[in-house]
C-alpha cells in the first residue's frame, strides 16, 4: 500500500513540473514580441515559434537572409544579388558579401559602377588584356596608381654553396624510403632520385613563402633537366598553395614528353589570367590571397621509377621598399569611404571591422557606438562612448537579456562584453598566448588546450622547436598538440629534435648541416652527430671520398675507373637510342656491339690475369708461411739455450751470494779475535824491568820452553816446572809456539 501511495505522488510530481516548464507568454519571458510561448530548460527560458523571420533563445536575431540594426526591431530581407553576393546573408547595415571584384550593398555593381546582370560583367577581372594590372587592394578598391620607393628585387636560389633549405618529399610531404636528395658542390644543383613510381617534389625554403602578394603579376622561373622515367608532363607538375587555395599548373603540354638529359628553363606567371595556364582559374582576389600567405612553392623533380631530376636558377620576382630599379607594379590604391592605407588594409576612423578573423580582407563597417569612434579591429566602444545601460555588472560578470549579471565564460577570471546588436559573448582580455571570443584556444606560436575542449586542461605555452621555426610564418605548429608543422634548417620530428635523412649536427640549437657522404664511398646518405659517414669497405675519409687501398693497387683501380667511363659513355649512348633524342644506324649499332663485345672480352682477359697473379701469390704467401715456420723453430731452441743459461746464471748468483756472507762472517770474526787478545791479561811473575808487550811475552815463553825440551841447553834437563799464575795455568808452549807462528805470518804480510 506504501508503495502504491509513493508512485502515485511521483506521478503528480511529474505532472505539476511539466506543467510549469511551459508558460503562457509574462513578463518571464522575453521574446521581444516575437513568441507568445517560452519554455525553462537548464540554460534558463526559452522561446517557442519565433515570428518575423527571428530565431533564438530570445528571438533576439535574424534569420540568414534577413538583418537589423539592434534586437527587437523587425527584420528585413537582405535582398543580395544571387548573381554577385557570396551568400544570402548580410550585415546590419543590410549589406551583402560580395563576390570579388563586385561592389554595391546588394552586391549588384560592376567595377565599373555599371549594374551587373545575369551574364555578369561586361569584362571581369579574369579577362584583363595584356599590359594590364590589377590593383592589391585586398578587395576593398579597383583603382590604383603606381607607389614611390619600390624597387625589383630578385629572391633566389643558385645552389652555389649549399642546398639553402630546399627539401624533397611527395605531395602530401611525406619522404619516401628509397629517395636520395643532396646538393651537387661540383654542379651547383640539386639532385633527386627515387626508385617509386609517385612523383617526388622539391619544396622551396621560407624565403620563398610568407607574404609574396608584392610577386603578384610577376614570375616564377627555374632550370630543370630530367634524366630516366617517364618524363610525361602532369597537371600537377609545379603546386602553389596558400591560404586554403591550391593551383597548379603542368611543365608542358600533356601529349609530348619532356626532354631528356638537358636543363631547360621554365617560367611562370603569377596572376590568374588564362595565358598563366594555373589550374583551377581563380578570381583576381582569390589569386592574391594565395599569394598573401603562401605556404608551399612545390616543383616536381622525378617523372616515374627511377626518375632522376635536378634543380637549378630558382628566381622569384618581386619588390620591396629601397632604391634601383622601380617596381612599377606595385601600386597605391584609392580606397572608399571606410577605408585607409596603401592597399585599403585598414579601417578608417569611425569604422571597425565585420569579420575580425578575415584580417584586412573584412569589409569595414561603421562603429555602433554613441560617441561613432570605436577600436578600428575589434569594433569596442572608447572609454565615453559606450552605450548606456541602466545596469552595470561587476568585473568578470556581464549582463544578460533579461538584465542579469551572468558569470564570464571565460578562464581566469577575465572580464567580457556582449556584442552590440547580438547575445554573444566576447572574452575581453585573454591571457598571454591565448586567443578566441572565449579564450579557448592558443595564438599562433603556442599550443594547448586553456578550456579542455579535447582533454585535460592545459595552459598555452610557447611551441617548443628548438627555434628551427620561421618567425613569420604561420601555421608552424598544432595549437592543441604542439606538434612542429614547418620544421626549418633541415631538422624534423614531433619538435624538430633531430636532423632529416642526410645532415647532421652537434647540438640541438644548430642547424643541420648535409653529411655530404660520397655516393660511391658510403653505405648510405646518412652520418654520426659529428658528419661521419659509414663508409664501404676499401674506402675512408669523414665523407668516405678516400680510398683505403695501398698504393700497389694503383694500376688496378686505374683500369677499372676506364672501365667505368666507358660504360657509361654505352649507357648514355643507350639512354639516347631509348628515349629517341639520339638517332643511331645499324652500322653505328653494330659498331657500339663491337665494342662492347670488346669491351667484355677485356674485363674476362683482365679477370684472367688477376686470376693467375693471385694463384702466384698464394703459392708465394705457402713458401714464406715454410720458411717462416722453421725460423719459428729456430727461434724456440735459441729461447731455450737462453731460458737455461738464465737458470744458470741465477744459481752462480746464489753461490756468490752465499761466499760474500761467508766473507763478512769471517772479517766479523776476526775482528772479535783482535779486541779479545788486545783485552787479555798475562802474568808478570818478578819483573825485571823489560818490556812486558805480547810479542815479547811470547819470545821469553818460547825460549824457557826450548830450554826445558830435551837437549835444550838447560841445567838438569827434565820436563820444565809448572808456573803458578794466581790460581790459573798459563799458556804452555805450543800455544805461543803458535802465536809466534802468527805474528811471523803478519810480518811476511
Amino acid at each position: 500500500m506504501r508503495s502504491a501511495w509513493i508512485f502515485l505522488g511521483g506521478i503528480s510530481v511529474f505532472w505539476l513540473i511539466s506543467v510549469e516548464a511551459t508558460y503562457r507568454y509574462d513578463m518571464r519571458c522575453q521574446c521581444y514580441g516575437r513568441s507568445n510561448y517560452c519554455v525553462l530548460d537548464r540554460q534558463g527560458f526559452r522561446c517557442l515559434s519565433c515570428r518575423g523571420n527571428t530565431e533564438g533563445r530570445q528571438c533576439e536575431r535574424c534569420k540568414d537572409g534577413f538583418y537589423h540594426r539592434r534586437a527587437g526591431e523587425s527584420c528585413l530581407p537582405c535582398g543580395c544579388s544571387p548573381t554577385g553576393s557570396d551568400g544570402a546573408g548580410c550585415d546590419s547595415q543590410g549589406r551583402c558579401k560580395c563576390k570579388p571584384g563586385l561592389q554595391g550593398d546588394k552586391c549588384d555593381r560592376c567595377p565599373d559602377g555599371s549594374p551587373l546582370t545575369q551574364a555578369g560583367c561586361p569584362q571581369s577581372d579574369s579577362q584583363l588584356t595584356e599590359g594590364q594590372q590589377e590593383c592589391f587592394c585586398y578587395g576593398h578598391a579597383t583603382d590604383c596608381i603606381m607607389a614611390r620607393g619600390y624597387a625589383i628585387h630578385d629572391i633566389t636560389s643558385s645552389f652555389s654553396e649549399s642546398d639553402e633549405g630546399w627539401t624533397a618529399a611527395e605531395n602530401n610531404g611525406v619522404t619516401p624510403p628509397q629517395l636520395h636528395f643532396r646538393w651537387s658542390p661540383s654542379h651547383g644543383d640539386l639532385e633527386v632520385i627515387s626508385k617509386e613510381s609517385m612523383p617526388v617534389y622539391l619544396y622551396a625554403p621560407a624565403k620563398f613563402l610568407g607574404n609574396q602578394v608584392l610577386s603578384y603579376g610577376q614570375t616564377l622561373s627555374f632550370s630543370l633537366r630530367l634524366d630516366r622515367g617517364t618524363r610525361r608532363p602532369s597537371k600537377s607538375d609545379v603546386v602553389l598553395e596558400g591560404a586554403g587555395l591550391r593551383v597548379s599548373a603542368a611543365l608542358g603540354d600533356l601529349r609530348t614528353v619532356l626532354l631528356c638529359g638537358q636543363k631547360t628553363p621554365y617560367t611562370f606567371r603569377l596572376d590568374e589570367r588564362p595565358g598563366s595556364k594555373w589550374q583551377p582559374q581563380l578570381s583576381s582576389l582569390q589569386f592574391q590571397k594565395l599569394l598573401q600567405n603562401l605556404t608551399a612553392i612545390k616543383i616536381r623533380g622525378t617523372f616515374g621509377e627511377n626518375g632522376r631530376g635536378y634543380l637549378d636558377n630558382v628566381r622569384l620576382v618581386s619588390a620591396k621598399v629601397g632604391s634601383g630599379t622601380p617596381a612599377e607594379w606595385v601600386g597605391k590604391c584609392s580606397c572608399p569611404a571606410g577605408y585607409e592605407g596603401q592597399f585599403c588594409e585598414r579601417c578608417a576612423a569611425g569604422y571597425t571591422r565585420l569579420a575580425p578573423a578575415q584580417g584586412p580582407f573584412s569589409p569595414c563597417q561603421p562603429c555602433s557606438c554613441r560617441g561613432g569612434s570605436c577600436d578600428p579591429e575589434t569594433g569596442d566602444c572608447y572609454s565615453g562612448d559606450e552605450t548606456p545601460v541602466s545596469k552595470s555588472c561587476p568585473s568578470g560578470y556581464y549582463l544578460d537579456s533579461y538584465r542579469i549579471c551572468r558569470t564570464c565564460p571565460c578562464p581566469g577570471g577575465v572580464s567580457c562584453s556582449v556584442t552590440p546588436g547580438s547575445l554573444e559573448v566576447k572574452c575581453d582580455a585573454c591571457a598571454a598566448g591565448v586567443t578566441g571570443s572565449k579564450c579557448n584556444k592558443c595564438e599562433e606560436g603556442f599550443y594547448g588546450d586553456p578550456l579542455g575542449e579535447y582533454g585535460p586542461q592545459r595552459a598555452c605555452q610557447r611551441c617548443r622547436c628548438g627555434g628551427h621555426l620561421d618567425p613569420n610564418a604561420v601555421g608552424t605548429c598544432d595549437r592543441v598538440t604542439g606538434e612542429c608543422l614547418k620544421c626549418t634548417d633541415h631538422t624534423t620530428g614531433f619538435f624538430c629534435e633531430r636532423c632529416e635523412d642526410g645532415f647532421y649536427r652537434t647540438e640541438p640549437s644548430q642547424a643541420c648541416q648535409p653529411c655530404s657522404c660520397d655516393a660511391q664511398g658510403s653505405l648510405s646518405k646518412k652520418c654520426s652527430n659529428d658528419g661521419q659517414c659509414l663508409c664501404r669497405e676499401g674506402f675512408e675519409g669523414k665523407r668516405c671520398v678516400r680510398s683505403a687501398c695501398p698504393a700497389c693497387f694503383d694500376q688496378v683501380k686505374n683500369q677499372v675507373e676506364g672501365y667505368q667511363l666507358r660504360l657509361r659513355e654505352m649507357e648514355d649512348l643507350f639512354a639516347g637510342m631509348e628515349s629517341g633524342t639520339l638517332p643511331v644506324t645499324d652500322d653505328q649499332m653494330k659498331k657500339t656491339l663491337r665494342k662492347a663485345e670488346r669491351l667484355v672480352s677485356d674485363l674476362q682477359e683482365s679477370a684472367d690475369t688477376l686470376s693467375d697473379a693471385e694463384i702466384n701469390l698464394q703459392s708465394r704467401v705457402m713458401d714464406i708461411n715454410v720458411k717462416l715456420t722453421g725460423e719459428e723453430k729456430g727461434l724456440q731452441s735459441v729461447s731455450n739455450a737462453v731460458e737455461s743459461i738464465k737458470e744458470h746464471d741465477q744459481r752462480y748468483n746464489k753461490q756468490l751470494f752465499n761466499i760474500r756472507r761467508l766473507i763478512t762472517d769471517i772479517r766479523s770474526k776476526l775482528s772479535a779475535a783482535k779486541r779479545e787478545l788486545s783485552l787479555a791479561e798475562f802474568p808478570l811473575g818478578d819483573s825485571d824491568g823489560e818490556s812486558h808487550s805480547l810479542s815479547s811475552l811470547a819470545e821469553r815463553a818460547i825460549a824457557l820452553a826450548d830450554k826445558q825440551a830435551p837437549g835444550g841447553g838447560s841445567e838438569g834437563g827434565g820436563d820444565s816446572p809448572k808456573c803458578p799464575v794466581r790460581g790459573r795455568e798459563g799458556p804452555g808452549p805450543h800455544a805461543f809456539r803458535h802465536l809466534r807462528g802468527e805474528q811471523g805470518h803478519r810480518d811476511d804480510r
